[in-house]
């Protein structure tokens, strides 16, 4: 009977650890440059408060024009909740600043890791895992660190795409207590990127 005992206790104990991945919702871009999945149930995050989030220290009253540029560039969503940016959440951003290349792609994955670290303040900090994938055009890494504004370790993964106008960058937050049950399903969003024909970055030479 002991042996019987001891046999389902370790059962759920595997198979509380292998958390299932949970379902999935699509979602798009506002001109449909890009698409991804992300997990059932999440709401997007209105442009308005991304752009604030962004601009913390904005007084002004933000334009219709500021909006709508924004809009183009920036998409949010989170697990419902009495307030936007509670964890955990995911936000997009395509960044049109300057003309990438694979070489490009390479060196922000070197940098990556470094450039985290740096930020983290140290104490606490954890790295948990990277990859560079050539043949998709994307680099991801992801940690655990103190958050000064959440007031406890913030685990995050920041997936980089090589796209025709830029980087495309998923980025996705999630307290660490939750990581064990979120980290396969917003693993699987980050990875999820979908180009459109215009938006996929196509070789000098080959255009």
């Amino acid at each position: 009977m002991k042996r019987i005992l001891s046999f389902f206790a370790m059962l759920a104990l595997l198979t509380g650890l292998a958390a299932p991945a949970q379902a999935q919702q699509s979602a798009s871009a506002p001109d449909r440059s890009f698409s991804l999945t992300i997990p059932s149930g999440w709401v997007a995050i209105p442009p308005l408060e991304l752009y604030l989030f962004e601009h913390p220290g904005r007084t002004a009253p933000v334009t219709p024009e500021e909006l709508a540029e924004f809009r183009k560039t920036r998409m949010g969503f989170q697990r419902p909740a009495d307030a936007w940016f509670t964890l955990p959440y995911m936000i997009v951003r395509l960044e049109t600043d300057k003309k990438r290349g694979p070489q490009e792609l390479f060196m922000d994955h070197v940098l990556a890791e470094k450039d985290s670290e740096a930020g983290s303040g140290g104490e606490g900090y954890r790295f948990r895992e990277k990859d560079h994938l050539p043949t998709k055009r994307l680099h991801y890494y992801k940690d655990v660190s103190y958050s000064a504004a959440q007031g406890r370790k913030v685990a995050m993964g920041v997936y980089t795409y090589l796209t025709s106008r830029g980087f495309l960058r998923v980025a996705w937050f999630v307290g660490e207590n939750e990581l064990r049950s979120y980290e396969p399903t917003l693993h699987q969003s980050a990875m999820s990127v979908k180009l459109s024909p215009e938006l996929e970055y196509v070789p000098e030479g080959k255009k």
